[in-house]
């Protein structure tokens, strides 16, 4: 059986400006702790962080001031999470994939945020509207099985319980 529950939101705006991550960090726990599985809030955390770091670190020049807002809904069983921002175009669903090292002498460290992020959301997609880069990630809670071998999905209330 299938619940849905009411639809959530929440936005937040943030500066060009690193620190910020903690306080994206916070925010983002606070919305999925009670909403979401385990798994689909680390998904959610680990594509943000690395959608906003990407925009504080390369969005725009040194001084030019950059607004990034951060919005999370939740509607049913998906949590829908859009970054928009006012710095320079850049569509991260056209980057190419990375290309695997062929030694560990080979291997650097960095460039698989974007591959990650294609990796731990359910969909990715990308538009420039009005000078603003807009990222909508999809998230998907799992399919569980249950104990007459039955796919469901499991859906949490917002007090944090079990839909039934």
């Amino acid at each position: 059986m299938i619940a849905m529950a009411n639809n959530e939101a929440s936005r937040l705006v943030l500066r060009k400006d690193v620190a910020e991550l903690k306080r994206l960090a916070g925010w983002i726990e606070g919305f999925t702790r009670k909403r979401t599985s385990p798994d689909v809030s680390f998904a959610v955390q680990l594509c943000l962080e690395e959608a906003v770091a990407n925009i504080i670190m390369y969005g725009g020049a040194r001084d030019d001031p950059l607004e990034i807002a951060v919005e999370l809904e939740r509607n049913g069983g998906n949590l829908v999470a859009r970054i928009e921002d006012n710095g320079r175009q850049f569509d991260p669903t056209r980057a190419l994939p990375p290309v695997p090292a062929r030694s560990l002498e080979e291997a650097k460290v960095g460039d698989v945020g974007i591959h990650l992020m294609r990796s731990f959301a359910s969909g990715m997609d990308y538009e420039r509207r009005d000078g603003r880069n807009r990222l909508t990630l999809r998230f998907l809670e799992p399919a569980v099985r249950d104990g007459r071998n039955r796919l469901t999905l499991r859906f949490l209330e917002p007090a944090g319980e079990p839909a039934e």
